[in-house]
């Protein structure tokens, strides 16, 4: 088997490599304006691409890169955000289905009570525990008093 053949035509009567389009060059020569070991990266995919028997179009590569930018960036906006006005902060973006909305906005309203009564309690612990210091501060200060009376 001769491995350094060329390889067969595509259907539409060109062989494979040089699927060039204005496109390519132009994100290529973007891409070394903006850094040139990113032209360089962006060259060598290009050619290993136009390679493949079923190469990736450029363009459409980048189009679907920056549509999942955008709604990764999108989520976590709506993460931070709280995801709506209504929503309380942190809770996760609506998913369209108004039965499960629903559920998650209860459940995360039963969630924020417990986690309001909990920080209570710790509140009122800590305060118990500072009642209880001055208290040992109070005892020691007395035994200390005492001792110096006697010495």
């Amino acid at each position: 088997m001769n491995h350094n053949a060329s390889p067969p035509p595509s259907a539409n009567g060109a062989g494979y490599g040089w699927r060039w389009k204005p496109v390519d060059i132009a994100v290529i020569v973007i891409a070394f304006v903006v850094w040139w070991p990113l032209g360089v990266a962006a060259l060598v995919w290009k050619l290993w691409n136009d390679r493949q028997p079923v190469p990736a179009d450029l363009g459409q590569l980048l189009q679907t890169g920056v549509e999942r930018l955008q709604a990764g960036f999108d989520s976590l906006v709506a993460t931070f955000s709280g995801g709506t006005a209504q929503a309380p902060a942190g809770m996760p973006a609506p998913t369209g289905n108004a039965a499960f909305d629903a559920h998650v906005r209860e459940e995360w309203s039963r969630i924020e009570a417990d986690r309001r009564a909990l920080l209570d309690e710790v509140d009122a612990f800590r305060a118990h525990l500072a009642a209880e210091r001055s208290d040992d501060r109070d005892v020691y200060e007395r035994f200390r008093s005492g001792r110096q009376t006697r010495g």
